[in-house]
């Protein structure tokens, strides 16, 4: 009886409980729905204490960058700064990774090679170089920053007229900001004359030297030792305009020029025997989206070599050099450009005995279709120092196939008329490759 009166209790209480509880939910549709995917647990989240170990090891990496970037702004000219400490917990790398611009990444200069071989055809009988072919010379670069703002460059060069003894080019100091638009260079250097007296022969668009460059200025470049300044002028909108002085004492010997009219090949040059100054105004502009027009000016002055007809007991002759220069350059579709230039040379020579000038200019067309190719003609027209009445005039047409930025093969054909031979054809071959990032000024 007991039972009966327990069981009449629960039952109206499962009743209740029953009507309080929320009804099923229908199953699904199987035919409608398609089964949930399963639900990925989620990721672990790193513990606190390993971001704050995180955290404060990057705080330490900043520091120590920030230290070593203080550092080198007070260390004196020449003097590396000393490394930072390495913080408890860092990585290795940060440790040992030279800060931008610090003193381990300036022991690895830039170090190339550029080597030019030539063959030669030539009609004229007197070319002792006719019917060859033959390593023209061999440069070896070593460029690299040794101070922030300062680079340092030398060319060291052995060559076929050097019987290839190994021999300091160039080799100076550029200081690239001395302030309100100023810079300077010190040392060895081709120096600041003309349009192309600073390029080295395998960055010429040709294979020869233009006749009034060779006869009036240098056979390769007018080269001296000592310094430029070089100034920045302040112009508006796209014009630019840089005025380079230089003191120099000279650093090549000059060609002597034969006395017999029949045997003149080359004229002496420039011939500056001691110290000599240069000045260039250099300027440009932009016509528009794709063209650019430079002009410029120069000027050299300085002792002259005494030839053996002049006497001991007179002084050396003063030697004035004059140039101006043009260059027209037009930019199209895939790299494609065209270069007009003329330069055109006086030179002056005045001595107690006598005053003799010559003048001389050349005559530039380059079309480079796309990057690989070019083809150039140019027209040459110079005048012999002492030796009044003679000249001698050439047409050259220039084909190269450009490799590499540094690797090219080049043809020239002229057809020149000369003292001693009014027709002499001529066929050059050239072929330079290089290795390496050499660089020099930009063309």
């Amino acid at each position: 009886m007991k039972a009966l009166a327990l069981l009449g209790l629960l039952l109206p209480l499962a009743a209740v409980h029953a009507q309080d509880a929320p009804p099923p939910p229908p199953p699904p549709d199987t035919a409608d729905v398609a089964a949930p995917a399963p639900i990925a647990p989620p990721a672990p989240l790193p513990e606190n204490a390993d971001l704050r170990a995180e955290v404060a090891a990057l705080k330490a990496q900043v520091a120590a960058l920030q230290a070593q970037m203080a550092q080198l702004a007070a260390a004196p000219s020449g003097v590396a700064p000393a490394e930072a400490p390495a913080e408890a917990g860092a990585p290795p790398e940060a440790a040992t990774a030279p800060s931008a611009g610090g003193s381990r990444a300036l022991l690895l200069p830039d170090i190339s090679f550029i080597g030019t071989s030539v063959g030669h055809l030539s009609s004229d009988r007197r070319d002792q170089d006719r019917s060859r072919i033959f390593l023209d010379s061999a440069e070896m670069s070593i460029q690299s920053y040794v101070y922030p703002g300062v680079k340092a460059d030398a060319f060291l060069t052995a060559d076929r007229g050097g019987d290839f003894k190994l021999g300091v080019e160039e080799a100076y100091l550029s200081v690239l900001n001395l302030g309100k638009g100023l810079s300077g260079q010190i040392g060895k250097r081709k120096v600041p004359f003309g349009r192309v007296n600073q390029l080295h022969p395998h960055s010429w668009l040709y294979i020869t030297q233009p006749y009034a460059l060779k006869n009036l200025v240098a056979d390769e470049s007018l080269t001296g030792q000592g310094a430029t300044l070089s100034y920045l002028l302040p112009t508006k909108g796209h014009f630019f305009a840089q005025l380079d002085g230089g003191l120099w004492n000279s650093a090549e010997p000059a060609t002597i020029q034969p006395a017999a009219a029949a045997d003149i090949r080359t004229g002496p040059g420039a011939a500056f025997e001691d110290r000599f100054q240069t000045l260039r105004l250099w300027t440009g502009t932009s016509l528009g989206d794709n063209r650019e027009l430079e002009l410029g000016f120069s000027g050299a002055h300085g002792k002259g070599q005494r030839y053996d007809l002049t006497p001991a007991t007179l002084d050396r002759p003063e030697t004035t050099l004059a140039g101006a220069d043009l260059s027209y350059r037009v930019f199209g579709a895939r790299n494609a450009r065209t270069l007009l230039r003329g330069e055109y040379l006086w030179r002056r020579s005045t001595s107690d005995l006598d005053r003799n000038t010559a003048r001389g200019f050349y005559i530039l067309a380059d079309h480079r279709p796309n990057v690989h190719r070019g083809i150039g003609l140019r027209y040459d027209w110079s005048q012999f120092p002492f030796a009044p009445g003679l000249h001698e005039a050439g047409l050259s047409a220039i084909l190269t196939n450009q490799l590499t930025e540094q690797t090219y093969i080049r043809l020239q054909l002229t057809h020149a008329d000369r003292p001693g031979d009014s027709n002499v054809n001529e066929a050059w071959f050239q072929w330079v490759w290089g290795v390496g990032p050499h660089t020099h000024n930009l063309e």
